[in-house]
């Protein structure tokens, strides 16, 4: 598998189990049980449909999740509804006990989650419990939605949580994108916050600049990675920061640029596109293909991994049925990762694989909202067979 197969595989699979990752970390103990949860990790699902999944799964030819699949298929028990439960608390050790379901008490909260959909899993955190459902359809799309508390997790992970308010439109082109997103987060984009004031990253790059705690930012976040360029040995990706205050913001970016020319030997390049102005740091190589630059349009700071990256980010085009409209949302396009891995693995002269990765999916598409109870995150993973 080449390296951006491994990094797409690693992308499905961190979408596939966002959903335990985020509980971890946002302290799903807030969230009120409607009955009794049971211990440890436990699941509930409909034997047919959490076949469907597996064999879904099962088409990721060639690793590991897809040879685990094929096993689980052939071990389900024969019976309409199947339970598992581990002790341990770990979702990896409920595959290896499921049986028919019992019906038993313990269970009954889940059952009620559970509530037409395929699968419910219910995992113990920080002394509660964080709750999931899926549903997979007869053509094989996916419907995940999890449940998170009110209280936002701490760290990185809580710039992935929204606050009530709309993000306003997408500042970066929707066309030829691998991933894009966008976020506003309900405690805004204090990323200074994360950097402990006597840490390395604090002295060699000014992370509690003016930009980086928030003060010139309105507190919306959006990145696109898009298909690299032929011949090129990396994605196209950039970063938007929509600002309150252009000068202001332009100032902060400016400011940072000469701090980091304190730390690197580095030139200033003055960079335009259309009537947006900027920077370049063209000999900042640190990283294959790095050259970063940023302009300011009307309302935001584009930052771009290279002037490629931001020629293509302010390009204008909107993907046909793509859009994350104006609320926090992602798209990962699975469909165009194998052209991906052709021009990558061109331009780095390696043999692309003669079987690439068949995805069982042609997108994921995440959408997140606050709700009465903390917050809710929508999965869907489109098969692009229809229904």
């Amino acid at each position: 598998m080449s390296r951006l197969r491994s990094q797409i595989f690693a992308l499905v699979i961190t979408a596939l189990g966002l959903g335990s990752a985020l509980w971890i970390a946002t302290g799903c103990g807030e969230i009120e049980a409607i009955e009794r949860w049971p211990s440890g990790a436990a699941l509930l699902a409909d034997t047919r449909g959490l076949d469907r999944l597996l064999e879904q799964v099962a088409q990721l030819e060639g690793t590991p999740l897809a040879r685990r699949a094929e096993r689980l298929r052939a071990s389900l028990p024969d019976c309409p509804i199947v339970e598992g439960r581990a002790e341990s608390g770990q979702i990896s050790d409920i595959w290896a006990a499921l049986t028919c379901a019992t019906g038993s008490a313990d269970l009954i909260a889940l059952e009620q989650a559970r509530n037409g959909w395929d699968v419910a899993l219910s995992v113990p955190v920080a002394g509660g419990h964080g709750v999931g459902t899926l549903s997979i359809s007869a053509s094989g799309d996916v419907e995940l939605e999890l449940r998170l508390p009110r209280v936002a997790a701490e760290g990185l992970a809580s710039f992935a949580l929204p606050g009530g308010e709309a993000t306003g439109a997408a500042e970066l082109s929707e066309s030829e994108t691998l991933f894009h997103a966008r976020v506003r987060p309900q405690g805004g984009l204090d990323l200074a916050s994360l950097v402990p004031a006597d840490s390395q990253g604090a002295r060699l790059f000014r992370l509690k600049s003016e930009l980086f705690a928030g003060l010139v930012l309105d507190g919306v976040w959006e990145i696109a990675t898009y298909l690299p360029e032929e011949g090129k040995a990396m994605p196209r990706t950039a970063l938007a920061l929509n600002f309150s205050n252009r000068a202001a913001a332009v100032a902060a970016m400016e400011d940072f640029i000469g701090n980091l020319q304190e730390s690197w030997p580095v030139a200033r390049t003055f960079f335009r596109l259309g009537e947006a102005d900027g920077a370049c740091l063209l000999d900042l190589a640190i990283m294959p293909g790095l050259a970063p630059c940023y302009v300011a349009t009307d309302r935001a700071l584009i930052v771009g991994w290279n002037p490629a990256s931001l020629r293509k980010a302010l390009d204008g085009h909107s993907g046909k049925r793509d859009g994350l409209g104006d609320s926090s949302g992602a798209i990962i396009h699975l469909d165009r990762f194998a052209d991906a891995d052709r021009i990558l693995s061109a331009s780095l002269r390696t043999e692309a694989s003669s079987q690439p990765t068949q995805y069982p999916w042609t997108r994921i598409t995440a959408k997140a909202t606050p709700d009465p109870s903390g917050f809710r995150l929508k999965f869907r993973f489109e098969s692009g067979r229809g229904t």
